[in-house]
């Protein structure tokens, strides 16, 4: 009587090193999906989320603008991206270099990216963070479209 083999685990075929270098593949994923959906919605006029913060005070979050700002991302429209964030915008830009770094690490086996977070750990992130944020959200305060 023949049998068939015992079903090879997931654990087996996937090691956690290639789960780890396909990270980055899911992340771009998800960003682009939600871009999508946002560009959907935009052209459906369905209703997009809004910052209760923003609907109850009229001061705006410091994430205020950052869906209006992916909409232009995904139509093409920097110009617009950056007024309605622009933090937001510089964290796609980074995000598009950081992957940028990946695809050019995965196919050279050159560690980019452990260098730069080595340098990286040097520096006051969260001081800079937070600088950045302030700065965003004063920014949104006195310039974002209502």
């Amino acid at each position: 009587m023949l049998t068939s083999p015992p079903p090879i685990p997931i654990s087996a075929v996937l090691r956690p090193k290639t789960l780890s270098r396909l990270a980055p593949l899911g992340m771009v994923v998800g960003l682009a999906a939600l871009a999508w959906i946002t560009r959907l919605a935009l052209q459906w006029q369905l209703p997009l989320p809004q910052c209760w913060l923003r609907k109850l005070t009229g001061v705006p979050c410091p994430a205020c603008g950052c869906t209006r700002s992916l909409a232009a991302w995904a139509s093409g429209n920097l110009e617009q991206a950056v007024l309605f964030n622009p933090l937001f915008f510089a964290v796609c830009l980074g995000f598009l270099f950081w992957l940028a770094l990946w695809a050019v690490q995965l196919t050279s086996e050159r560690p980019l990216l452990d260098t730069i977070r080595a340098k990286a750990v040097r520096l006051p992130l969260w001081r800079i963070a937070i600088a950045l944020v302030a700065t965003n959200w004063l920014y949104l305060y006195l310039k974002l479209p209502k």
